[in-house]
């Protein structure tokens, strides 16, 4: 490059302009800072729509929570890395990458305006410049290099390896084109520095100094370098605040830099497998609010912001196992939709209100803006909110939409009605069967807690639930476990006629009303007896006693059968003899597991079984692959592929004997798809239960009363 003109003033620019340049810079970003401000404020108006939200927590908890989960999950990548390597490690180098640099660039502007900004106005306090350099340029440089192997691994991932579920291959190529040109213009203006000034220890910023290299192999001047420093320098800093001006117009993904850790920390407090309670009914009914979700008011803003914060990754979806199975429901994209919503309802709302005018009538959610097929197709298996790295919670908004299409428009699958009206008028959501509560107690000498002297002589109280009861194939759940007490020792009784539905069913349909109504009706039998401890063989009502009734003053001590025979066999009151020469692969309940965190109890109760052998299936523990029942959908007819036909593939690819259950619901959904597989004459499903009772050598009788 030839010889350039010497700029007058060259020390000026090190020592005063390169310090005035970065004022100026800073002012620039400023002024890109603003338009984010107000990006994010025009969407702060639209949180402030929704409802409130109840459960929270207080604040010490919920900076804990959110500490815990953000040292985790966020900064360590947990989810990121544990479910997908690939993924993981870029999305690490990307963001410890950029904070790592965000931090060096606001260090580096405090140490170049320090001396003749900042310094005076301290007594003179000396900023340690040359050494905090030394000491920092490699972090920095190292910071730099984690961005560029995070950007060829994203650019790699989105061109060569393609997933399927990223569809926003444009958008996303545009912004690793402005993070490249950023992080390469930053080692470009860093290289001329170090080339132009000739620092002591060029070895402190390795990436930088390879730049500098090149600049002078190629002859450039010390004069050349300066005025291409400054241009470049501006360049730099124009991207980053394009950057800025970028996200706050688009709101794009970009935000989640700042969404992730705000949803994070206000994260529900609920129980992991708790619904947020509507409340109470006939309050809702004389105030005259709508019952779920039919415009953008009726969220919460917890889930207005559950929509912002969304990145449209699609890790919820690749888990969903109703997209899998080919329905019409994409986790993903009914929270891209409901997002979209909201930009479209907001404004509407925000015109009206300040023209002193009605809120026009919204156009209707579930049908418009979200499948009603997708909304009935969801199994609320929560995968897909332990998949989210942004800790969405989607189950909450897919059953606020039901509960309008159920409770204000009366618009649910037929077979899903019959099941409603069952639980109404017979307390169960079984049709056509011809049992009583307690057939299938028939010679098992099973105490009923209203025909005992003594109610509270009982050591639990064995909550048999409708299906354990009422159908055939399940009725050897409660058989085998009246059979492991009895070796145990332990004192239980049943309810008998006076146990209806847990109201799990009608909850998760979006019948809150139906929901209530049972469950109170429960709470108010179970203390007129002083209950304290309940075990129960369904996850579903495990999960709904223990987590759901506390939000109706329903209080109790509530295990599922894993957990508290697992205990009888640890202290010893329960040992397996018989030794059973099986294969068993092991499938965890959505409820059980996902919802309730119940995983080691099961296996090791199957542990303790002589000779049985336990394999896993690929999708298992908090990866597991739903069958199908939940969320209602046990009553409802499913088109297509089923999703309890792929879960037994899973099972059958195991090769085991036997697929081991402890839930009523996956015991019929696996019978039923071995029997459709043709694999019925080497496969079977059987409970926990049956094969422990078997072990322990007091097995029931088979069939039913």
């Amino acid at each position: 490059m030839p010889e350039l003109p010497p700029l007058p003033g060259r020390e000026e620019y090190w020592n005063i302009g390169y310090p005035l340049l970065g004022t100026l810079v800073y002012i620039t970003i400023g002024i890109a800072a603003v338009a984010l401000v107000y990006g994010f404020y025009q969407r702060y108006k639209i949180l402030s729509l929704g409802k409130s939200t109840p459960d929270l927590g207080g604040w010490d908890a919920r900076i804990a929570r959110g500490l815990k989960l953000a040292s985790v999950d966020l900064l360590a990548h947990r989810r990121f890395v544990k479910k997908e390597l690939y993924p993981g490690i870029m999305h690490f180098c990307l963001m410890w990458g950029a904070v790592i640099l965000l931090i060096a660039t606001s260090l580096d502007a405090v140490e170049s305006n320090w001396h003749k900004f900042l310094a005076p106005s301290l007594n003179g306090f000396e900023f340690p410049t040359s050494q905090f350099r030394v000491q920092t340029s490699f972090i920095w440089d190292m910071g730099g290099l984690m961005m560029v192997v995070g950007l060829v691994m994203a650019v790699y991932r989105r061109s060569a390896m393609r997933p399927e579920r990223l569809n926003t291959l444009i958008e996303d190529r545009w912004i690793l084109s402005l993070i490249s040109l950023l992080v390469i213009s930053g080692f470009m203006v860093e290289g001329l520095r170090i080339a132009a000034t000739s620092p002591e220890t060029p070895w402190a910023e390795p990436i930088g100094n390879l730049f500098a290299i090149v600049y002078s192999g190629i002859g450039m001047s010390i004069n050349g370098m300066e005025i291409t420093h400054f241009a470049l320098y501006w360049v730099h800093v124009g991207i980053w605040s394009g950057i800025l001006v970028y996200g706050a117009v688009r709101f794009s993904k970009l935000s989640h830099m700042f969404l992730a850790p705000a949803n994070a920390l206000l994260r529900s407090d609920r129980p992991l497998g708790a619904l947020r309670p509507m409340g109470d009914m006939e309050t809702l009914l004389d105030e005259g609010s709508a019952l779920g979700a039919r415009d953008l008011s009726d969220f919460t803003w917890k889930q207005l912001l559950d929509f912002d914060s969304c990145t449209n990754c699609g890790r919820c979806q690749d888990q969903c196992p109703a997209w899998a199975s080919g329905k019409p429901l994409s986790p993903r994209k009914i929270i891209q939709d409901l997002r979209s919503y909201a930009a479209v309802r907001g404004p509407v709302i925000f015109e009206a209100q300040k023209n002193g005018e009605p809120v026009p009538e919204p156009e209707p959610l579930a049908v418009d803006w979200v499948s009603r097929e997708a909304a009935w197709s969801c199994t609320t298996c929560r995968a897909c909110m332990e998949a989210c790295p942004v800790f969405i919670e989607h189950i909450d908004s897919i059953v606020d939409m039901r509960r309008y299409m159920t409770m204000e428009e009366n618009d649910v699958p037929e077979t899903a009605m019959t099941a409603l009206q069952n639980i109404e008028q017979r307390g169960h959501p079984w049709r056509g069967t011809p049992f009583s509560r307690t057939d299938w107690t028939e010679n098992l000498e099973v105490p009923v807690i209203a025909e005992m002297e003594d109610p509270k002589d009982i050591e639990v109280l064995f909550w048999v639930g409708c299906t354990g009861a009422l159908e055939v194939r399940s009725q050897a759940i409660p058989k085998s476990l009246v059979s492991v007490f009895k070796a145990a020792g332990v004192k239980y009784a049943i309810l008998g006629s006076e146990e209806t539905c847990t109201g799990d069913p009608a909850r998760r349909m979006g019948n809150e009303f139906l929901f209530q109504m049972v469950a109170q009706q429960n709470i108010e039998t179970l203390n007129s007896y002083d209950i304290k401890k309940i075990v129960t063989i369904c996850p579903h009502c495990f999960n709904t006693i223990k987590n759901e009734y506390p939000q109706l003053e329903g209080d109790y001590e509530v295990v599922h059968y894993t957990e508290f025979v697992n205990e009888l066999i640890e202290t010893g009151r329960l040992k397996p003899i018989k030794t059973l020469n099986v294969t068993m692969a092991y499938h965890d309940s959505c409820y059980l597991g996902r919802h309730n965190r119940v995983f080691d109890e099961p296996r090791q109760i199957a542990e303790s079984i002589p000779g049985l052998k336990v394999v896993e299936m690929d999708r298992r523990r908090e990866r597991g692959f739903c069958c199908g029942a939940g969320g209602g959908r046990m009553w409802m007819e499913e088109p297509g592929t089923k999703v309890n036909h792929i879960r037994t593939e899973h099972f059958i690819d195991t090769e085991a004997d036997v697929v081991g259950v402890s839930c009523p619901f996956c015991l019929q959904m696996f019978t039923e798809g071995i029997g459709a597989k043709g694999e019925g004459d080497t496969k079977q499903a059987k409970d926990l239960l049956e094969l422990l009772a078997e072990s322990v050598g007091t097995e029931p009788e088979s069939g039913t009363s």
